[in-house]
């Protein structure tokens, strides 16, 4: 039987966090907890069948809901990476977390690298998955505002539920849909009564987020983490020029990391799309667990 979940709030920096808990009937106390971090304007239930393949194997698994996303509480400011870090620092010792491995995807990696960076005495190690690879001002002819203007989200508040759904049915993960998939889905945004959705992280916080990204020396943060470092890839080919202008600042992102830290372990994931914990969750779990 799959190991159900628990749900629950922390307490601290003046919000409240959501989290969600996965653990096996007898926890192996040998074995350091996970730390699940999403990604910008997901959620918890990203995580859903990645993390009891974790707990399985006798981890305590830990997803939270970053301040703004989520069930979390969404104030007004407070999504630079010094505040996240700090709420998730007071979820981490409110949930007894000691010494975790830290797993964060997409803006999550960036997050997780953050934390890694800053409390080098209470991390197992780091995995970074399809995020953290590029410091944001550092791409070539590019302002803070060319980057809020484009990495501003779409505004979809209002859209039909299904036609919402066909994004996804449309992509790669149409090939495994199924019910467990399309909740997964629904969950990491609003459903409202009238049967539209509508994003969870308000428009506003999403820029305040793109803007600390901005500001994010992702770069020196590399070089200050003490602990084993994986980085897990998702490899697609170019269908644009503009994806093919992404994968090759990417790729020069990566050969800059591995200069840097050249104990990290790069995994690439082959005809995977960004979403790996929904496309690939085995696959990640494994990675996630092996040295």
């Amino acid at each position: 039987m799959p190991i159900q979940p628990i749900d629950g709030f922390t307490t601290g920096n003046q919000l409240q966090l959501h989290y969600r808990r996965w653990s096996a009937p007898s926890p192996d106390p040998q074995l350091p907890p996970i730390l699940l971090l999403h990604g910008l304007a997901s959620a918890i239930p990203i995580w859903n069948f990645v993390a009891p393949l974790l707990a399985e194997q006798g981890h305590l698994v830990v997803a939270l809901d970053q301040r703004g996303h989520g069930e979390s509480d969404k104030p007004e400011s407070g999504y630079d990476f010094a505040t996240i870090v700090e709420d998730d620092t007071i979820a981490i010792q409110a949930l007894g977390l000691e010494r975790p491995i830290v797993v964060g995807h997409s803006w999550g990696a960036s997050v997780a690298l953050n934390y890694a960076a800053v409390h080098t005495d209470n991390i197992t190690s780091l995995v970074l998955v399809d995020g953290a690879t590029n410091q944001l001002s550092l791409r070539p002819n590019w302002s803070r505002e060319q980057a809020l203007q484009a990495l501003a989200p779409p505004r979809f508040a209002g859209t039909p539920r299904e036609t919402f759904l066909s994004f996804y049915k449309r992509g790669p993960l149409g090939q495994q849909w199924s019910a467990e998939l399309e909740d997964i889905v629904l969950h990491i945004v609003q459903l409202r009564e009238d049967g539209t959705v509508a994003p969870r992280l308000d428009f506003e916080h999403h820029l305040q987020i793109i803007s600390a990204m901005w500001d994010q020396p992702l770069f020196d943060l590399y070089r200050q983490v003490r602990c084993p470092i994986k980085l897990i890839v998702a490899e697609q080919q170019a269908t644009s020029d503009t994806q093919a202008a992404f994968l090759q600042m990417r790729r020069q992102g990566i050969e800059h990391i591995q200069a840097l830290c050249p104990a990290i372990r790069i995994v690439r994931m082959p005809d995977t799309i960004h979403d790996i914990p929904l496309q690939r969750p085995a696959l990640l779990a494994q990675e996630i667990l092996s040295p």
